[in-house]
């Protein structure tokens, strides 16, 4: 019996040391450098703006993306194989900026979860709508990879790209 538990406990600890649960960076993981996106209206910092990075050179499940914060500024990381770290590899991307405007529920989860299915989806279009008709901060031209004309170059150094979204409005 107890070697019975050794050899359980022994495989145990051979499927955790090679199975890359060692908290390091992942096999395939690239070098990073810093990089910053600073988004403003005029000469007002964007918070909360989602910025993601969109590689011109296909990248196997990495993921670039961040978050501005009170000051406008995003620090933009790299998620690969559930790791993350700030920075990107270098490279060409196109820059897309996303900041729904915000409408407040008029109902709450448990008045939500109360109605039917239609009264749900009648709901929701409703506040669609709201949403739809408040301006956007954030003008439409740069929400997808598809329509953004920002591109940022990543090189061996620090890379900054500020956008003043008044020039695209």
């Amino acid at each position: 019996m107890l070697i019975r538990h050794s050899l359980v406990v022994l495989v145990c600890l051979a499927v955790f040391l090679f199975s890359g649960c060692s908290g390091g960076t992942p096999k395939g993981f690239p070098k990073v450098v810093s990089c910053q996106v600073a988004v403003v209206d005029g000469t007002t910092p964007i918070a909360d703006v989602e910025v993601s990075l969109y590689p011109s050179a296909p990248t196997s499940g990495m993921v670039f993306f961040g978050k501005t914060d009170a000051l406008g500024v995003c620090k933009v990381g790299t998620s690969f194989a559930n790791y993350y770290k700030e920075g990107v590899p270098e490279g060409n991307y196109k820059v897309v900026l996303v900041k729904e405007p915000r409408v407040e529920d008029t109902k709450t989860r448990e008045e939500q979860n109360a109605m039917s299915r239609p009264e749900l989806d009648a709901y929701r279009k409703q506040m669609q709508d709201k949403r739809d008709a408040l301006p956007r901060i954030i003008p439409v031209s740069l929400t997808t990879s598809a329509n953004t004309t920002l591109t940022l170059d990543v090189s061996g150094k620090d890379t900054q790209l500020d956008v003043n979204v008044a020039e695209h409005k």
